[in-house]
């Protein structure tokens, strides 16, 4: 059995630009509950809890809890003109983007009470961070790096595969150095290396979750979320009824 840390090692060694973008298996390692009610736009995991951004105007919300339970120990609901889209936590604050609205909502960390606005142009689906920037993605195959303190966008990467762009980036979570997305409408995981916006590798997740879980309210894979301190690697869906921790597999070893 390969940890994801031996994962992330290989696509460091043998995903250089110019090779050919890798494609990894998958293995189900345990599952956790989830909210069969969660319309999922954005997943994170932090200092033991698990923290959830859902859409869906009048149901979108951020919530946190304890991840072996759907109970949510805080919450805050957006209003119902907002459609809640992804969301990162950074220096104890939690940001989460709305789809049209072009207005983003910080939160505390540890309540979850509202601390104040941002405004962005386009846009909002997936947020994630590099620990000093945050990382917006709007549909496109463009993945913008922004200032969190005043919001200015520092940069812009297209994100490729096989030198042709990828649309549709959706949910991100950084780990370790790479960015993970969700391709919306697809089952497909892709890893993204940052500077230069090139695919190195995938994982097509469409058999992680079995059919006797899915019903007609199933929706899209959508939800990543990194557990940093046990190497955890957490994947969901929306309105699926579990959270699934994988290992990524080298399909060529």
């Amino acid at each position: 059995m390969r940890l994801l840390s031996l994962c992330l090692l290989s696509i460091a060694q043998f995903c250089w630009a110019g090779e050919p973008a890798k494609e990894y298996d998958f293995q189900v390692i345990n599952s956790f509950p989830h909210s069969t009610n969660s319309f999922t736009q954005g997943l994170e995991y932090r200092d033991g809890f698990l923290y959830e951004g859902t859409g869906k105007r009048g149901f979108s919300k951020i919530s946190k809890r304890r991840l072996n339970s759907v109970r949510e120990r805080d919450f805050s609901k957006l209003k119902k003109e907002y459609f809640g889209e992804g969301i990162t936590v950074l220096d104890n604050k939690v940001y989460q983007l709305t789809w049209k609205a072009q207005r983003g909502f910080i939160y505390d960390a540890k309540s979850l009470d509202v601390l104040s606005t941002f405004t962005y142009k386009g846009d909002g689906w997936g947020l994630s961070n590099n620990g000093k920037e945050l990382i917006l993605s709007n549909g496109s195959d463009k993945l913008q790096f922004i200032n969190p303190g005043d919001f200015s966008i520092t940069r812009t990467t297209s994100v490729t595969l096989d030198d042709k762009p990828v649309s549709r980036i959706n949910e991100l979570e950084w780990i370790n150095g790479h960015i993970y997305a969700n391709i919306w409408q697809s089952n497909r995981l892709v890893i993204i290396e940052p500077k230069t916006g090139k695919v190195t590798a995938y994982v097509d997740l469409a058999k992680l979750l079995p059919k006797k879980l899915t019903t007609a309210k199933t929706d899209v894979l959508n939800g990543i979320a990194y557990d940093k301190e046990h190497q955890r690697l957490l994947v969901t869906g929306k309105y699926w009824p579990r959270i699934f921790h994988i290992e990524l597999i080298d399909k060529t070893r």
